[in-house]
């Protein structure tokens, strides 16, 4: 991968993010109002490691399992949508709607991350379109899409930490 390549894929990553917050983003304002910014890193950290299974999905190829079975990406898409209705009915019904300053437990925000990004089925779909518009044929593809997705990863975490 030359560096204009890798620019130009850096000047797309910022685009994409230059959008109206999504869920997961929503979700770390959130936890950063109830429980401080130092306790909501482990939502940030939930939101990452999500995407970086759904990045080694896409690298693996599964997307075209998932794009081809319309039944599975909408039973993952209502799942998601379960979830999210679940965590708003639970804040909703919060004595006070907010707790003490780092009440939460970590992993408790880990999981809520991790199962607020994974419930993006998009994202794998989103993933395997991107990299391969960046990505030389004739040089080794894992070194590629590593750097690719620690790039992404790197970006992503400064603008949800922001």
């Amino acid at each position: 991968m030359t560096i204009e390549t890798y620019l130009l894929y850096l000047g797309v990553v910022a685009a994409f993010f230059a959008t109206p917050p999504d869920t997961s983003q929503l979700l770390i304002i959130s936890n950063s109002l109830r429980h401080g910014l130092r306790r909501s890193l482990a939502t940030v950290a939930g939101d990452l490691g999500a995407n970086a299974v759904q990045m080694t999905l896409a690298g693996f190829g599964l997307t075209a399992v998932i794009a081809a079975n319309a039944d599975a990406l909408a039973l993952v898409k209502w799942a998601g949508v379960a979830y999210l209705v679940w965590i708003g009915l639970r804040l909703m019904r919060a004595r006070g709607g907010a707790d003490a300053p780092g009440a939460a437990a970590r992993g408790a925000l880990f999981r809520q991350g991790f199962v607020t990004s994974s419930a993006n089925p998009y994202a794998v779909v989103f993933f395997a379109a991107l990299f391969p518009q960046f990505i030389d044929p004739a040089a080794p593809i894992w070194p590629q899409l590593l750097i690719l997705g620690g790039t992404y990863l790197v970006v992503d975490g400064a603008i949800l930490i922001a």
